[in-house]
């Protein structure tokens, strides 16, 4: 997996072709949606800086943060237009829950995200590293004795 730079594109390839053809019917529904999708990508950005992960390239976002990326700025551009409203599915809104959810996990760190640059740890370490704080179990040395 790796990190990738959303577009406008992207977010359209997500409606059929009629509903294509409907947006680019509306005058002024397209304009919007490269700035809006600039706010949604650094929120999503800004969830990663809060879980305490590392950031990969500016503007970009993992992979399995895409599709919750496409769902938000998607849900967000639509109820923007009056003239979309046909176009605004409960499905499509649970898809903007959902996506919204998951970056809020991501900022508790309850979701890890993927390292930018392969073979790196998340900040949350890796499964038997060594702690840097010694448990009750761990035997330590006592000052006097020797082994």
């Amino acid at each position: 997996m790796s990190w990738k730079t959303i577009t406008a594109e992207d977010v359209l390839g997500e409606f059929t072709p009629q509903e294509q053809a409907a947006l680019q019917g509306i005058q002024g529904a397209n304009e919007p949606l490269p700035g809006l999708l600039a706010r949604v990508i650094n929120a999503a950005r800004g969830a990663i800086r809060a879980g305490g992960y590392a950031l990969g390239d500016e503007g970009t976002v993992p992979d399995q943060l895409e599709s919750d990326v496409v769902a938000i700025a998607r849900w967000r551009w639509l109820i923007a237009f009056s003239q979309l409203q046909r176009l605004q599915t409960p499905e499509r809104r649970a898809a903007h829950d959902l996506g919204q959810a998951r970056l809020d996990a991501v900022a508790r760190q309850q979701l890890s995200i993927e390292p930018p640059t392969p073979g790196r740890h998340p900040a949350s370490g890796s499964w038997g590293s060594v702690p840097k704080i010694p448990g009750r179990m761990e035997r330590r040395p006592q000052a006097g004795r020797e082994r």
